[in-house]
């Protein structure tokens, strides 16, 4: 765990997240990245890349298929090593598949949700159906009922599990009862599931929702080391798509729109699916124990309700702002950085990303609290 703690002077290093401040005491608590360094398994796989000098085009790693199979075997999905394809990242697909939609068909998007899938249509011009998502005994999910009813037939869907920004991880009985509509309405869906190895607590298992025999024709699942071994920069994800004429059209459609996976991704990916998950183990125990401390602070005020996540680093938070001020520019003018739920859909919301040292989210709750008692 004292990895966790190590400090690590992020500034001036090209950091996103940390230049949005550079001139700033402001803590940077918004964009999905961790401040902890990846493990050293990773780190070991790039300095042997690197130290061999030469930096040509790239052909992807031997065992890489392999070892994503058995990733997911482990998951209880048994995926053909045909089925991948293999991606930068998350976000440039879900653009490309905006624009493989059909003008026509009808794109169902739950909200609060990952902000791209509301960036996307509007930058490509496309319409959007936005289902409202209900809280159910403290859990952001989406509601079925209403899914059932808003949907038409063969209409897509956009799906986060575990749910981002809300955190859920969706039990096996719901992931059916989702697949029975999904199987009535025939519904395709695309299904972001990068946080689905960051699940806090130990009686929760994430499904694939392509794991479902009856619909995995329907489904995009989406999947990276990027969240779960914090090495987003790297630039790699990759889609399993068991439909042929599906995972065609995503290929055909993504030329010229989606680079290929940058080889480093590649090798930080193989290796930390091979040999990470001993490191990835303390990162979920050193998380848990962030998140205590932000929800002890935020549990004194009644301006401030949690959804406590079973998954991600991340803490949505309800925010009673009767001035209705900018909540960015609220908590930036009390030294931290997070993210508006406006982004995500959802006004009066907040986002925090927990994932940094234990000195940072202790300074960080001061600050929050001084910014709650200000409101």
């Amino acid at each position: 765990m004292k990895l966790f703690d190590k400090k690590k002077n992020r500034r001036n290093s090209n950091s996103k997240k940390w230049d949005r401040y550079h001139s700033k005491d402001i803590l940077p608590m918004w964009v999905a990245d961790m401040d902890f360094e990846s493990p050293v398994c990773i780190k070991n796989a790039l300095r042997r890349y690197i130290e061999h000098g030469i930096y040509g085009y790239h052909s992807e790693p031997k065992e890489l298929r392999d070892t994503l199979k058995k990733y997911l075997n482990k998951k209880g999905w048994n995926i053909k090593k045909d089925w991948i394809v293999l991606t930068p990242s998350v976000g440039a697909p879900i653009y490309s598949i905006y624009d493989l939609i059909p003008k026509t068909s009808q794109v169902i998007v739950p909200t609060p949700i990952y902000l791209n899938f509301l960036k996307a249509p509007k930058h490509l011009g496309r319409k959007i159906k936005k289902l409202p998502m209900k809280t159910e005994n403290g859990r952001l999910i989406i509601d079925f009922k209403k899914l059932l009813s808003t949907a038409r037939k063969n209409s897509w869907l956009m799906f986060v599990n575990p749910q981002n920004p809300g955190g859920t991880v969706y039990s096996k009985n719901e992931i059916k009862e989702l697949a029975k509509i999904i199987n009535k309405k025939n519904i395709t869906v695309f299904s972001d599931e990068l946080h689905c190895d960051l699940i806090l607590k130990e009686n929760l298992k994430h499904t694939p929702l392509g794991s479902i025999k009856e619909i995995e024709k329907n489904i995009i699942s989406f999947y990276s080391a990027s969240k779960t071994f914090n090495v987003p920069g790297l630039n790699c994800a990759f889609a399993v798509i068991p439909s042929d004429k599906l995972r065609g059209a995503f290929k055909k459609n993504a030329q010229g729109i989606i680079d290929d996976a940058n080889i480093t991704g590649l090798i930080a990916l193989s290796s930390a699916f091979s040999k990470g998950w001993k490191w990835r183990d303390d990162l979920i125990k050193y998380l848990n124990l962030n998140l205590q401390i932000l929800l002890k602070t935020l549990e004194k005020y009644q301006n401030a309700d949690p959804i406590i996540p079973e998954a991600t680093y991340l803490l949505w938070v309800k925010i009673k702002n009767p001035k209705q001020k900018n909540l960015q520019s609220h908590f930036e003018d009390y030294g931290v950085g997070i993210n508006d739920g406006i982004e995500f859909g959802k006004k009066d919301f907040i986002r925090i990303n927990f994932a940094t040292t234990r000195q940072n989210v202790k300074k960080a709750s001061k600050r929050i609290e001084d910014a709650l008692i200000n409101l």
